[in-house]
């Protein structure tokens, strides 16, 4: 995705704030001829004209003021975080990612925690797939880490980390074996459970069941485990959450005999170059410790 020249766009603002090429000429430290050159490039790159002539000076066209009060605003905020940047230490910028539920709270959020400096803030935002996505696209979040990987532009993902997925019932609960078997267990569920029960049936027994028996349903998956917990249903869930202090006395994972362990890739999400920034590294780097 090929995108408009910064350094054009600022010489295109500065000649229309001027009202002129030969105005912004001391301003820019470019000689007219120059000046001149670099708007018939940027025009080019937008696609259509910007200017257009009354008398001896420049006007905008419909299309240039609309690009003028987006350049400005995009001016103003590089500018704002030049100013912090000159009065703060970089280092100290919250480390602002927004993370699916389990994975986070049970896996990234500890070993994040364990592992920044005492004095480096930490913003961090749990909730679903779209959720997260939406936080990294409108700039909420400078990273985020989800179970899908994300081919939208202007959002990128690369492979993060892996976690297994389960079946896990209740302590004292029979433990349901084959299709036929889980096909007639009540399951307790969460918001989004489709994309995990859809993979963990897929990969394991290589296609879904004809029908699933759904009992309660919950918002948040900590209480779809309380309600597998108290033996009102199955659930398929990461494993960091099953093996977590809450439960993990309370339930156990039902592994089929003989058929494939499930596997899930977590992947982390950014903007531009934010997938291979020092915030980039210090999330892989925690991700690794003891992985």
């Amino acid at each position: 995705m090929r995108h408009a020249d910064l350094r054009r766009a600022a010489v295109f603002h500065a000649v229309a704030a001027a009202g002129g090429i030969a105005a912004a000429s001391p301003r820019l430290g470019k000689s007219p001829p120059a000046i001149h050159h670099d708007l018939k490039r940027f025009e080019a790159e937008i696609g259509r004209p910007l200017f257009e002539r009354a008398g001896r000076a420049l006007r905008l066209t419909a299309a240039g003021q609309a690009l003028f009060e987006s350049v400005g605003r995009a001016l103003d905020e590089v500018e704002r975080t030049r100013m912090r940047l000159a009065q703060e230490d970089p280092a100290l910028r919250p480390l602002r990612i927004a993370t699916v539920s389990a994975f986070g709270r049970y896996r990234l959020a500890p070993r994040l925690m364990a592992g920044l400096p005492k004095d480096r803030p930490l913003d961090l935002t749990f909730g679903a797939h779209e959720t997260v996505l939406a936080a990294v696209a409108s700039g909420a979040a400078d990273l985020a880490v989800t179970y899908r990987p994300v081919t939208a532009a202007p959002v990128q993902s690369k492979p993060l980390a892996e976690e297994e997925i389960v079946l896990a019932v209740a302590r004292d609960a029979p433990a349901p074996e084959d299709l036929d078997a889980l096909a007639t267990t009540p399951f307790v569920t969460y918001d989004e459970y489709e994309f995990v029960f859809g993979h963990w049936f897929e990969t394991v027994f290589g296609r879904q069941p004809d029908s699933l028996r759904r009992l309660d349903h919950t918002g948040e998956i900590e209480e779809a485990m309380e309600s597998c917990a108290a033996g009102r249903g199955a659930i398929i869930a990461p494993l960091d959450l099953v093996e977590a202090p809450a439960w993990r006395d309370r339930v156990r994972v039902v592994r089929p005999a003989g058929l494939p362990v499930c596997v899930n890739t977590l992947h982390l999400l950014g903007l531009g170059a934010a997938l291979v920034s020092a915030d980039a590294d210090t999330i892989r780097s925690a991700l690794a410790v003891g992985a």
